[in-house]
């Protein structure tokens, strides 16, 4: 398949995705979490049910607008860094990467924060696909540390650290937080690598 063509798709495909996505927390926000189908998420979207779980297994996976294929496309972008950079730097550059005004909608990210907040049925799935991501980036983390992550703890720290202070940015920004996200990323990292002395 020519570049062109196979980037069309790519690009056809996020379109697709954020479309359900932003359908979900639509009608979650209108409606209420136990009263939306996956039937409704699909034709607000314009997608057909198929088409719907094709990007997302679930309607709370809609919902939170993570995939399979966000968390191996960060596995694969951190494990692509040079090996000699340090950790945190790595995993900075990987979030700078997510959060550029480019691919950052803070409106979105607020009304995802609001749908959240408002629906505890939500919560189960969204500390799984936490934990999730934490065990698959830990991974990641312990190979390139050379570290065996039931050995050490410290593969597992750096990678719930890290988490964590992108949230802190993220709520940082949304509650009017000064400066940029990318301002805020910078000194979170800069506290972790100083160990927040």
């Amino acid at each position: 398949m020519a570049e062109p063509e196979c980037g069309l798709r790519e690009r056809k495909k996020r379109e697709t995705r954020l479309a359900i996505h932003r359908a979900a927390l639509d009608l979650v926000e209108e409606s209420g979490f136990d009263e939306v189908t996956t039937d409704q998420i699909a034709a607000r979207a314009g997608v057909s049910p198929r088409t719907f779980f094709n990007y997302f297994p679930t309607k709370e996976g809609a919902v939170l607008g993570t995939t399979p294929a966000d968390l191996e496309e960060t596995q694969e972008q951190l494990a692509a860094r040079p090996p000699d950079e340090p950790i945190l730097h790595s995993i900075r550059a990987i979030v700078l990467s997510r959060l550029s005004p480019a691919s950052y909608d803070q409106e979105l990210r607020a009304q995802r924060r609001r749908v959240l907040l408002g629906e505890p049925a939500l919560g189960p799935a969204l500390v799984g696909n936490t934990i999730h991501t934490e065990n698959v980036l830990t991974e990641v983390v312990a190979d390139r540390l050379g570290l065996d992550p039931r050995e050490s703890v410290r593969p597992r720290v750096t990678v719930a650290t890290a988490l964590a202070a992108v949230r802190a940015c993220i709520d940082h920004q949304q509650h009017g937080g000064a400066g940029t996200i990318e301002d805020a990323v910078d000194e979170a990292f800069a506290l972790l690598e100083a160990g927040l002395a």
